[in-house]
């Protein structure tokens, strides 16, 4: 292959990566506004006991952090899907579906809420890539048992989707909210024990998004 044809090659890759990236981002933002449509925003300190409300505020660690699988950066939590494409097939096939996540505090100007696993990612990917894959993915194709070639030795293809919470992010939020007795809340009065507003994924899981996205 001559010098310009690995050029035009190279650019190909870089556009088919790029083009991927903005698919899977554009569809997290939809789905993020049709998740939060119709829900007014409130302050944490006017959520009340038992309603479902959408919170915005910047995301606060309280647990080490975790190193997400591809990036390897540190993180509250992170989700990494890989689907995996084998040759004469027509679908993808999702072969990697992993989720971590610890609690984490949400903090605005009035106050402060807990965020409790299970959440429903609507965060715009860290990555996104169907090209130039990483050594970082095929280590954890490997942890997984995820064979990277078919039975005739021929390579399968392979796309991921990497999504990271870091400290300091700020994120909108929408659950059904708590009020609980906690030491790290606020107490109401001096007669009053301190409170704090929780989310819960229990019946249903806490969704979080981009909060400059959904202003968009």
């Amino acid at each position: 292959m001559t010098v310009t044809g690995l050029l035009i090659a190279v650019g190909a890759l870089t556009v088919a990566a790029g083009a991927y990236v903005r698919l899977v981002k554009s569809r997290r933002r939809k789905a993020a506004r049709r998740a939060v449509w119709g829900i007014p925003a409130t302050a944490i300190v006017a959520v009340k006991d038992g309603e479902t409300v959408r919170i915005t505020g910047r995301a606060v660690a309280r647990a080490p952090l975790r190193t997400s699988p591809i990036s390897r950066r540190g993180c509250i939590g992170f989700c990494l899907t890989v689907d995996r494409h084998q040759s004469g097939s027509e679908s993808w096939q999702r072969v990697v579906d992993k989720e971590e996540f610890d609690s984490f505090s949400l903090v605005d100007e009035t106050g402060a809420a807990m965020l409790h696993a299970p959440f429903e990612m609507k965060l715009d990917p860290y990555d996104a890539r169907a090209e130039n894959l990483p050594p970082a993915l095929f280590e954890v194709l490997e942890r997984e048992g995820v064979a990277i070639k078919s039975m005739f030795g021929s390579e399968h293809e392979f796309r991921y989707v990497e999504t990271i919470l870091v400290p300091g992010e700020e994120i909108t939020a929408v659950g059904r909210a708590t009020i609980e007795i906690d030491p790290a809340g606020r107490s109401p009065s001096h007669r009053e024990p301190p409170a704090m507003c929780h989310m819960k994924g229990l019946e249903e899981a806490v969704i979080i998004a981009d909060a400059e996205e959904l202003r968009a």
